[in-house]
């Protein structure tokens, strides 16, 4: 596992300790790894790139997790 990817897997473990999510899992597809997180009864997911091009990455993610809690219902 390549280290940004180690790096997001350390955020979202973070945010399902702090209660933001209840569940997440790491997959991959052609070109992107995927988060895919569990809010009270729904899933949603984040992708982010295989190969981050700024040491920004992680926060980045963990932004676009908490907006999209924001917009589920």
């Amino acid at each position: 596992m390549k280290a940004h990817v180690r790096e997001i897997k350390k955020e979202a473990q973070q945010l399902m300790d702090d209660g933001e999510i209840d569940e997440f899992y790491l997959d991959q597809n052609r070109r992107h790894y995927v988060v895919h997180f569990r809010v009270r009864t729904s899933w949603a997911q984040v992708h982010f790139a295989s190969s981050p091009r700024t040491p920004y990455v992680t926060n980045f993610t963990r932004q676009q997790i908490r907006r999209r809690i924001r917009s589920l219902p």
